[in-house]
C-alpha cells in the first residue's frame, strides 16, 4: 500500500479556516497588479496617439474573482458629424474592424476611401496569452502569500 504523509497539513488547514481575510487580501492584491499590467498590454497594442488607449480601463469583479479590461463606462465621444458614440462601441469598431463605403471622400485623412472594411487590431483577443500567463503568476503569488502568513516559510 502506498502512503502520503504531509505533516503539519492538518494544522496548515486548520489556519486557512480561521483566515479567510488573508485569501482575500492576496488576492486583491494579485488580481490589481495583474489588472494594471494587461491593462498596459491592451493600450499597447492599440497604439495610435492614445486617445482610444485612454479609454479603456482595468476593472474588478463585483465578488474580487476577477479582473478585465474593458472601455470605460458612460464615456462618450462625439464625432465630425455631431453624432454621439459610447467608447466602447468605437472601441469594438477598432477590436473587430467594421465596413466603409468605398471611394467615398474623407478630409480628415484627405483621400477616399480603397477598401470595403477596415480590418480589426485584435487587441484585446491578442492579449489573451498575457492574461493566461499572469493568471498563472497571481496563482503563485496568493499561494506565496497565503503560506508566508499561515504558514510561515
Amino acid at each position: 500500500m502506498q502512503e502520503v504523509r504531509a505533516e503539519g497539513l492538518d494544522q496548515l488547514l486548520d489556519r486557512l479556516q480561521d483566515s479567510p481575510e488573508v485569501f482575500r487580501d492576496a488576492r486583491s492584491k494579485a488580481l490589481d497588479a495583474a489588472g494594471r499590467e494587461l491593462l498596459a498590454a491592451v493600450r499597447a497594442r492599440i497604439g495610435g496617439s492614445g486617445r482610444v488607449a485612454a479609454w479603456q480601463d482595468s476593472f474588478r469583479g463585483s465578488g474580487g474573482g476577477y479582473v478585465a479590461v474593458r472601455p470605460k463606462a458612460k464615456t462618450y465621444v462625439t464625432s465630425s458629424s455631431g453624432r454621439r458614440y459610447a467608447v466602447g462601441q468605437v472601441t469594438n469598431a477598432i477590436e473587430s474592424g467594421h465596413d466603409q463605403e468605398p471611394g467615398r471622400y474623407v478630409p480628415a485623412i484627405g483621400a477616399r476611401l480603397r477598401r470595403d472594411r477596415v480590418p480589426g487590431k485584435y487587441m484585446y483577443q491578442m492579449t489573451g496569452p498575457d492574461a493566461e500567463r499572469l493568471a498563472q503568476q497571481a496563482c503563485d503569488q496568493i499561494t506565496k502569500e497565503v503560506v508566508q502568513k499561515l504558514g510561515g516559510s
